[in-house]
């Protein structure tokens, strides 16, 4: 499979099992440093991954879970060179040069191969499942925006989404004598500052990808199931704050979506812009194969327009 052209904004969707997530992954693989994938192990980043990872998600990234083959991932930085990964299956025959990787290892029970451009180091993801995030690491999260110097950059940027923000805190409130963890707290010009968990998901999940972005200093944003336990009234305000992010931070990124009402509040967000800068990825399932389609503005309009199925 491949997918070209990419844009600043790439919306991925298609049917259960066309390999949505398994597109994230990929990206993961190319993109993160080793060390970091074994620290966030890739098995549990988009998925529910138990038991043995070696017997139930490495070896099953090979096709009919055929660890005689070799699986090669590639991509291109343009300019700065392009990237490839080779996963060997335990059993593959070594069908190419080993000498012109740079790097070698083995994840799990799977041999890989890595040659990179040298642009790979200044585009590292940051990474965003279903999986809830913990409000007390939020908080941790933030304190270090702050040392950062980047606390009113984030601020102006949410302040965009809801006006009537004033500023953003990290604090530890309690009882004296008793164990209390770090809040995020809001200042909405309200008597108190507010929690920003009683404040909406979509401010909510703003405001993580914004700390990550500044606290990784993150180049790609790779979001699963973005719609995820989102009401649709609040996607046009989640897309309108990615497209922002995108500008501002100058990141790409990769969303997944089952969703025709993200589909459509991603691209009134794109619309909105100076340029159309929105790739909607359609998979689909061709025998054993998977197609990629690039879905353009001229395209979409037409699709809405005719109400074809684009989900």
């Amino acid at each position: 499979m491949k997918i070209e052209p990419l844009k600043r904004v790439n919306l991925i969707t298609g049917q259960n099992n066309t390999g949505k997530t398994g597109v994230l992954e990929a990206l993961v693989l190319l993109l993160d440093d080793q060390t970091q994938t074994f620290r966030n192990p890739l098995p549990n980043l988009f998925r529910t991954s138990g038991g043995d990872w070696n017997e139930n998600y490495w070896k099953w990234l090979f096709h009919n879970k055929d660890i005689k083959r070799n699986l090669k991932v590639e991509g291109a930085f343009g300019s700065e060179g392009d990237f490839t990964i080779i996963l060997r299956g335990l059993q593959a025959p070594i069908d190419f040069n080993p000498a012109q990787y740079g790097e070698a290892g083995q994840i799990g029970g799977v041999h890989y191969m890595i040659t990179r451009g040298k642009g790979h180091a200044g585009h590292k993801p940051a990474i965003f499942s279903t999986h809830p995030s913990n409000p007390t690491q939020d908080a941790i999260d933030y304190n270090r925006v702050i040392l950062k110097r980047r606390k009113k950059q984030v601020e102006e940027m949410l302040r965009r989404i809801e006006p009537r923000l004033q500023s953003i805190e990290a604090l530890q409130i309690g009882q004296p004598g008793q164990p209390s963890s770090p809040l995020v707290y809001a200042d909405l010009g309200l008597r108190e500052m507010i929690p920003v968990t009683q404040m909406g998901q979509g401010f909510n999940r703003l405001l993580d990808i914004y700390s990550e972005i500044v606290v990784e200093d993150a180049k790609v944003l790779l979001i699963d199931e973005i719609e995820n336990g989102l009401h649709h009234s609040v996607l046009p305000v989640i897309w309108k704050g990615l497209f922002l992010a995108a500008k501002e931070f100058d990141v790409q990124i990769f969303a997944t979506t089952h969703s025709w009402e993200c589909i459509l509040a991603a691209d009134e967000a794109a619309r909105a812009g100076e340029n159309y800068d929105l790739a909607l990825i359609r998979l689909d399932r061709v025998k054993e194969d998977i197609k990629a389609t690039v879905i353009d503005e001229k395209s979409l309009t037409t699709a809405k327009e005719l109400q074809w199925e684009m989900r």
